[in-house]
Order: structure tokens, then C-alpha cells, then sequence
């Protein structure tokens, strides 16, 4: 056979380092193993353990933490409604009378001075106008300060103890409740009531402005007696309270009524007229 018979050489080609058919160096390193599988059950296992269970515990604690809540709702809810709300239909109607009579007071007390200012600013005879207004001014400001005494219409009041003692803040919320209703001038036991008036307890019964004082307690009140009984008469007030404690309270309205305690006003350590008046 000649040369050119013979079939050219193929050179051989080196295989690939992922060939199959590649044969493995003893000993080479071959990358990690695999991670062994778990069985199905061992997996099941896993999860089962790891799902949240509710024991008994837990929920009675739920239920628990839901009955709080519930009631925190419900009590946060009655002390939002109207303080109001639980008084009898008649106390309503005492309420809303007292401040129809002091709203018809203050109206009427307001006209007074408008018609007065107009007489000091367009009357022919306004000196004369400012004089009276003065004069009267100075009788006003005599009784309510305590320094003239007074008469008018208003309320005995007769406060008795019973097994417990009258504390003095109990005696000052009387006197608080007689103000709100319109007060103008107040006694207790012969003592004048002014704006500095304080009580103190003692040992045997109660200090009013450094005068020891015991039970009985005699309020003499001057004001709308149709006004200042109703108003200390509220459920939940001073005299009820009173009452509440052993206590009891005697109220008589009366035509006419006469303080005689006077007062003189203290001069004022501290206070100055404000210089631009």
C-alpha cells in the first residue's frame, strides 16, 4: 500500500477535568461531602417541636388579660360620663333651680352697673352720681369684708355631732358650699366669716380663727335662704357627708336674719394699690 493510501494520525485530545470518563487521582480532593439527609420522620419531628403549642397556662393567662382589659374599658367609660348621672331626678331639678335663681342674680347685678356707668359717663349730674356710688360701695364692701353688721333673709344652720367628731375640714367645706351659693354674710358661733377665716382641729373640738370652738355648731347665713338650702343639701355635699359620719344638721329658712360679729379688716403686710388704677 502506497503512502498516500495510509490515513493521516489524529492527534489525540486531552480530556476535559469534568469528563466522566477522566480516571481520579487516589487521593485527590474531591470537595465537600454532601450533607446527610435526615428521614422524613426525624424532619417531622423537627417541625413539631418547633410549632408553638398553647398549654393551659397560656390561654387561662389570654382570658385573664382579656377580662382586665375589658373591665379597664368599662371603668375608664363611668368615670368619663357626667358626674351627674347617678343623682335622683328631684336632686336635677334642685340643681338646675339654684343655678337658674344665681344666673337670674348675676343678670340683674349686671344691668345695676351698666345703668350706672351710664349715669357716670352721660348724667348732667355725675358728680353727685359718683358720691352715691361711693357711699354705697362703702356700706357693701363694710358687710361683706365682716366691719358693719348685717340683717336680711338667709338660714339658721345647726350642725350636731354624733358618735364621730366634726373635723374642721368638714366645717370649712360648709362654708365653701354657703359662698358658691351666694353667701353675702356668715357667723358660726358668734365668730365673723371673712376671706381669711381658717379652721383647725383641737383637741376637743375645732379652732376658728384662733377661737377654740366646740359642737354645736351654729351657722347664722345671710343670702337667698331658696338658693343656699338646696345647694347644701346636694348628695355627695358637706352636710351629707356630715351626715354620712353620725353627724346631724338642722336648716331653717327665715325672713330675717341678724349678724351681729363684726370684723376690722386687717392691714395688708404684703399688698400695695397697683399704682397704674
Amino acid at each position: 500500500m502506497s503512502d498516500h493510501d495510509t490515513a493521516p494520525e489524529v492527534p489525540e485530545t486531552p480530556d476535559a477535568p469534568g469528563d466522566a470518563s477522566t480516571a481520579e487521582t487516589p487521593g485527590a480532593a474531591s470537595g465537600p461531602p454532601p450533607a446527610p439527609r435526615l428521614p422524613a420522620t426525624a424532619w417531622r419531628r423537627v417541625r413539631g417541636a418547633l410549632r408553638p403549642r398553647a398549654t393551659r397556662a397560656q390561654i387561662l393567662a389570654a382570658v385573664l388579660c382579656a377580662v382586665l382589659g375589658f373591665a379597664l374599658v368599662v371603668q375608664l367609660r363611668q368615670t368619663q360620663e357626667d358626674e351627674f348621672a347617678g343623682l335622683r331626678q328631684s336632686d336635677l331639678v334642685r340643681i338646675l333651680d339654684d343655678v337658674n335663681r344665681r344666673s337670674d342674680a348675676l343678670t340683674r347685678e349686671a344691668a345695676a352697673l351698666r345703668e350706672t356707668e351710664y349715669e357716670l359717663r352721660s348724667g348732667t349730674d355725675s358728680q353727685r352720681a359718683a358720691i352715691e356710688l361711693a357711699e354705697q360701695n362703702v356700706v357693701v364692701q363694710g358687710i361683706l369684708s365682716g366691719r358693719l353688721p348685717a340683717e336680711g333673709p338667709g338660714l339658721t344652720i345647726t350642725v350636731v355631732e354624733g358618735d364621730k367628731r366634726i373635723t374642721a375640714a368638714r366645717l370649712f367645706n360648709v362654708l365653701e358650699e354657703l359662698r358658691n351659693a351666694g353667701a353675702e354674710a356668715i357667723e358660726v358661733n358668734g365668730i365673723r366669716m371673712v376671706t381669711s377665716s381658717y379652721f383647725a382641729d383641737s383637741s376637743d373640738g375645732v379652732i376658728i380663727d384662733g377661737i377654740p370652738v366646740h359642737a354645736p355648731y351654729r351657722w347664722t347665713v345671710i343670702g337667698d335662704p331658696q338658693t343656699l338650702e338646696p345647694a347644701i343639701a346636694i348628695p355627695g355635699g358637706a352636710m351629707a357627708t356630715i351626715a354620712n359620719n353620725g353627724g346631724r344638721a338642722t336648716t331653717e329658712q327665715k325672713e330675717l336674719v341678724e349678724i351681729t360679729a363684726v370684723r376690722e379688716p386687717a392691714e395688708p403686710t404684703f399688698a400695695t394699690p397697683d399704682p397704674g388704677e
